[in-house]
């Protein structure tokens, strides 16, 4: 069935009709509601469903990539050619490397387990972030769930994952059936997982809002707006669960976009060589989810309290890149996750992607890509959706 086809006609269809009969609205608040309809309609055909907070629906339609399908919409980390520039110059970096109390050593076990947080740019953007801005389009708060159809493979710990690959069900259950052989060890120094950002200036809203300003910026060198604040939250969570973490925060995509998957590589090698003890590397993104002048922002919430919706990317080779031939390891590593996310957190996860990508995973087989929100969360729901992926991580290796 091509889905595409699909949802061009049925959303063009959807938004017609509403248009012409939302008389009680503004053009502009008519048509926006006429995209989120038409758009939730289409997305029903094709097995997709919503639980909203709003009455304005969105899909997960990505930025990044105008012949991008609903599937391919989880993310397109290697489409993009450009990046905006910013104005000041980069700050110097700076390494820090503090150990932190895991609960393994307030139970009487010794642990020496610690964060090395090293080239995280010391730099501020100057943007005010309690300024309203002004409301350039709509930002809905969707969480993302109740996938159905033939891709979407549940696992027997609960998890799910979306095929988009020409493997078998049956493989990938196979791979989802056995705990992943990482080999991580706890109550040590030594780090066991490297946690890296390829595209390291991806940014969040300031706070929680239902607009968004556009001429905010999506993207910043500044590490307390951006993934790295994210990946820290994860470092220090994994830590007090006794496992060790390198978190590199060099930039990657600025000033060039293009290539930041070379330069990153570089990265991850050099760290494999300075620290042969780990086992897992972590590419933390945020996903950029948008289409038809509303951006929309995956969100879970437990108590009151509200988390980005994470997804977990594991790529697959079909020929074309030739050197991942142990890729169903990183697919079990990724079916852990998932499983260990639904039993501690259910809903919190989208469905693991399996596709053909590459991300730098042919370097290691505990290589996953990582994608915390998008960019219509604020950053304290990224953080939060930190702190609980390292329970996460914890408990699945």
């Amino acid at each position: 069935m091509d889905r595409k086809k699909i949802l061009i006609a049925i959303s063009a269809a959807g938004i017609s009709l509403l248009t012409m009969t939302a008389g009680g609205l503004r053009p502009d608040a008519a048509l926006t509601a006429a995209i989120g309809a038409a758009r939730s309609t289409a997305y029903f055909t094709a097995g997709i469903t919503f639980r909203g907070e709003n009455t304005v629906e969105a899909p997960p339609f990505t930025e990044e990539g105008p012949e991008q399908t609903a599937g391919q919409a989880a993310t397109s980390e290697q489409s993009a050619e450009s990046q905006p520039e910013e104005s000041a110059a980069l700050a110097a970096a700076v390494t820090a490397d503090s150990t932190v109390s895991t609960p393994a050593a307030q139970e009487g076990v010794e642990s020496r387990a610690r964060v090395i947080s090293r080239n995280i740019a010391e730099f501020d953007d100057g943007v005010d972030r309690t300024a309203e801005g002004t409301e350039s389009g709509v930002i809905v708060r969707e969480h993302f769930g109740g996938y159905q159809g033939d891709d979407y493979i549940e696992l027997p710990g609960g998890g799910l994952v979306w095929n988009c690959t020409l493997d078998s069900a049956e493989s990938i259950i196979a791979a989802g059936s056995e705990p992943p052989q990482t080999g991580v060890e706890r109550n040590t120094p030594e780090p066991q997982v490297l946690i890296i950002h390829t595209h390291t200036t991806e940014s969040y809203e300031p706070y929680q809002r239902n607009y968004y300003d556009i001429s905010y910026p999506s993207r910043t060198r500044d590490s307390a707006h951006n993934v790295v604040r994210v990946g820290e939250a994860l470092a220090q969570k994994l830590a007090e669960n006794g496992i060790s973490v390198l978190h590199d925060g060099t930039i990657h995509d600025y000033p060039s976009y293009t290539g930041s998957y070379d330069r990153s590589e570089g990265t991850i090698r050099a760290a494999l060589e300075e620290y042969p003890s780990i086992k897992i590397i972590l590419d933390l993104h945020r996903d950029a989810i948008s289409g038809g002048g509303v951006r929309t922002a995956p969100v879970w919430e437990t108590d009151g309290r509200y988390a980005a919706q994470f997804m977990v990317i594991t790529g697959c080779d079909d020929g074309r890149f030739g050197n991942m031939p142990d890729y169903f390891s990183n697919l079990s590593l990724a079916c852990a996750i998932q499983n260990s996310s639904e039993k501690l957190y259910p809903g919190l996860a989208r469905p693991v992607l399996f596709d053909y990508r590459n991300y730098n995973q042919h370097i290691s087989t505990g290589s996953l890509l990582i994608e915390i929100g998008s960019h219509a969360n604020s950053i304290d729901e990224a953080v939060y959706t930190g702190e609980l992926l390292g329970d996460i991580i914890a408990a699945a290796v």
